[in-house]
């Protein structure tokens, strides 16, 4: 991840920090380098001891104060202990099913503002904004919310809201939280910080080198052998950035500009809905399987699947598996379902879910344990697929090796989850996961971080945040924004020295 060349780049812009994805992540730590700083505003909170802890420092914001001290005795959900601080402050208890308020008060100061800038490849709000708008996210409303903009007293002054159309369920639709993480960047100022539609394709260190010509030869030598040791880096990021004349992106016509920006720091913020994990079986890439959701919705939406007698094939056994399954059914398409796992093992997210919030889901787990029968569905529990041939016929092997079955299908679709795109780092960030060499993964390999600084443990100045380092939740994914701003403020004040 190294480059000698001289870090005066020509071309480039120079910021301080330049965070890669335009996610909800991202878009909470360009809020809070944005100069908006939390404090404590002096309310009880259930934990008694970080209340103690909190009134001592009140009129200090949590940016400035020991995180290390303040997350002492924490648990949760997120294996990262900002993320547990931030989400008890602002959700006090949410994991036992209270709604208190906050505890945080917010004020923009904005000598402490931090030049930076957001990349993201679509609009603000990241993979949300490729999202089926009409179907409801797993997480509550609260949880979706990003700070200081309460996402149920948004939703209630929207006219056309989930909640106004008869959605008491506590969640909101994909359509709901696309807007608001679009016009929370818009109503907090933050547009000039966001370059959409921007695509990052090499990340990298620069030197500040010297060099110098041989008396001799005349060659140019460096001026040390050891680059690394010696001499201080910037980041360097190149990528291109699309636009088309009439704003259309999807039908208009798009040109391409590359683009450099050079900066003290980089943040990781891409999400882990990039690439679909693949099979790697036979006939994984024939034109009748698809791998996510979206693609699924598409082939729905032209009618080429409807008056078919043939069913889909569905193989996962996740909430994007359950979503395709529930999209085919209500449209009348039978499915067959595949899936590796025991309909009733303790690890499947259904069994997770309360069902008064999330029936549909428990339906499709009731049809899975066939509790639920019905004509258009048929599991097959500990199946795996071994090929899929051109004539659209899939064939399917029971665990035990015994027996495999063919099955004629109208179309094959794959949903055994997806990863980030770190294709711009050298050998896709492998170094960089808890087990290095091997590829990141949000649930098995995430990036290695300082739990405190969120910092890369393997590349000092590079850091990660969101899913990437384990908080596939939006309500954990914000407390990476405060450990990386209160490492950065440390950063600033050593420099104004």
């Amino acid at each position: 991840m190294t480059s000698s060349t001289p870090c005066c780049v020509s071309g480039a812009v120079h910021t301080d920090v330049v965070i890669v994805g335009n996610g909800p992540s991202a878009i909470s730590l360009s809020f809070m380098l944005s100069g908006n700083r939390p404090y404590f505003n002096g309310a009880t909170h259930p934990n008694d001891i970080l209340t103690k802890k909190l009134q001592n420092t009140k009129d200090i914001s949590l940016v400035e104060q020991d995180l290390e001290f303040l997350c002492e005795g924490l648990e949760g959900r997120s294996p990262n202990p900002v993320a547990l601080l931030f989400d008890a402050l602002s959700h006090p208890e949410a994991d036992l099913g209270a709604d208190n308020s906050t505890v945080l008060d917010w004020k923009h100061e904005e000598q402490y503002e931090i030049p930076h800038v957001v990349l993201g490849k679509t609009r603000a709000g990241g993979s949300w904004q490729r999202m089926d708008g009409s179907m409801q996210t797993v997480s509550q409303n609260n949880w979706m919310e990003l700070p200081t903009v309460p996402f149920r007293e948004w939703l209630a002054n929207r006219k056309c809201s989930s909640l106004h159309m008869g959605n008491h369920s506590g969640r909101a639709t994909v359509g709901d939280v696309k807007d608001y993480y679009s016009e929370f960047v818009k109503e907090k100022r933050l547009q000039r910080h966001f370059y959409d539609y921007h695509t990052v394709t090499s990340v990298q260190k620069v030197f500040q080198v010297r060099t110098c010509a041989d008396s001799e030869s005349g060659e140019v030598e460096p001026c040390c052998k050891n680059v690394k040791k010696n001499h201080g880096f910037l980041w360097e990021v190149r990528g291109y950035r699309l636009s088309a004349e009439d704003g259309d992106f999807e039908n208009g016509n798009t040109i391409r500009e590359e683009f450099c920006f050079v900066s003290h720091y980089v943040i990781l913020a891409t999400g882990t809905y990039d690439i679909p994990n693949r099979l790697g079986i036979t006939g994984e890439t024939l034109p009748h399987v698809v791998h996510s959701l979206p693609d699924f919705e598409k082939i729905m939406k032209s009618g080429e699947l409807i008056g078919s007698c043939d069913p889909v094939l569905v193989i996962g056994a996740g909430l994007s598996a359950a979503d395709t399954i529930l999209m085919a059914t209500e449209n009348n398409i039978p499915v067959i379902h595949v899936f590796r796992r025991g309909p009733n093992d303790p690890s499947l997210i259904f069994r997770k879910l309360p069902s008064s919030m999330y029936p549909e889901y428990h339906r499709v787990h009731s049809m899975m344990r066939g509790k639920t029968e019905t004509e258009l569905y048929r599991p097959y529990s500990k199946h795996k697929v071994v090929e899929i041939k051109y004539d659209k016929k899939v064939l399917i092997q029971s665990d035990q090796g015994d027996t495999i079955s063919s099955f004629e299908t109208s179309m094959v679709v794959v949903m055994i989850g997806s990863r980030s795109d770190l294709s711009f780092l050298p050998n896709g960030g492998r170094h960089l996961g808890v087990v290095q060499n091997w590829q990141i993964d949000s649930k098995h390999n995430p990036i290695q971080i300082n739990p405190f600084t969120y910092e890369s443990v393997y590349e000092p100045g590079l850091f990660a945040l969101g899913p990437l380092v384990s908080d596939n939740f939006v309500r954990f994914g914000v407390g990476g924004a405060l450990g990386i701003v209160n490492y950065l403020r440390k950063w600033r004040k050593a420099e104004s020295v």
